[in-house]
């Protein structure tokens, strides 16, 4: 279990990849017996205001929380070829595809909206595609998310997704530095700690995982993640007593986490 929790917010969890898709992302038609009444009204409004972006972003966002992506995505290609040189339309785009795991979509889109106009969202999330998918780009992306923000608003998140580019190929001691590097431009980058715990631990390092996950539960006492992986290493070190302790504790703040449910029931046979 590897959870990428991010705050744009979107570190996030792991993105699978799909094949490349077409360029010209045609999408099926939408049924709109299918879309809510008050969405409805809304798509009659702005058809009787074509101009009105505004309202046709709503829309957008509407299908898009009612998990209604196809339908997104049809709104969205429309505002994109009335004006395709808007960031923020391939920044949604990007976003909405990223949702439905087409990744090669998603970057692409995320790419657009980098080179119309970088914004620190759009750098971030084309960061993170790449780094998931172990293309190299990750690190000129961060480089000009550093770059572009000479106010160190963004270093943290920029040598995180560094150092997850770098676990992704299997250059752990390059990945361990990025984030050393994260965590020192914010302590309590949680998702770092998070991240470098998890080299160590991959690599059998228990002792040292632990001390890890032990700063994410001191910066941040909710934590579930940071109690479940000191469980994880407490039972890996043959210590079922404090397992269960920090497996209990873990399930107190998130009963959905099903590896520690097994893990709690198969130590307390």
């Amino acid at each position: 279990m590897k959870f990428f929790l991010f705050f744009i917010l979107i570190i996030s969890t792991f993105i699978s990849c799909k094949n490349e898709t077409k360029e010209n992302m045609n999408q099926p038609k939408s049924n709109v017996l299918l879309i809510p009444e008050f969405v409805n009204k809304l798509i009659i409004e702005a058809k009787k205001d074509s101009n009105n972006v505004e309202l046709q972003m709503q829309i957008v966002d509407k299908l898009d929380s009612l998990g209604m992506h196809k339908q997104a995505l049809i709104t969205i290609d429309k505002l994109i070829r009335n004006d395709s040189l808007n960031n923020n339309f391939w920044l949604k785009r990007g976003q909405i595809s990223k949702q439905i795991e087409d990744t090669a979509s998603a970057i692409k889109a995320f790419r657009y909206a980098t080179k119309i106009y970088p914004t620190p969202m759009a750098l971030m999330e084309l960061a993170n595609l790449y780094a998931e998918t172990k293309n190299p780009l990750t690190i000129y992306v961060c480089n000009q998310l550093i770059k572009n923000n000479p106010g160190g608003n963004y270093n943290a998140q920029a040598y995180f997704f560094i150092g997850v580019y770098y676990s992704k190929i299997k250059d752990n001691k390059s990945a361990c530095i990025a984030f050393d590097k994260s965590i020192g431009e914010d302590f309590h980058f949680e998702q770092s700690y998070i991240e470098k715990g998890y080299l160590f631990f991959n690599e059998k390092k228990y002792k040292e995982a632990m001390a890890v996950f032990e700063q994410v539960t001191k910066i941040n006492q909710t934590s579930a993640d940071g109690y479940y992986w000191q469980a994880k290493c407490y039972e890996l070190l043959n210590n079922s007593k404090k397992a269960i302790e920090f497996y209990t504790k873990t399930l107190l703040l998130d009963n959905n986490l099903t590896e520690a449910k097994i893990s709690l029931d198969r130590l307390n046979k």
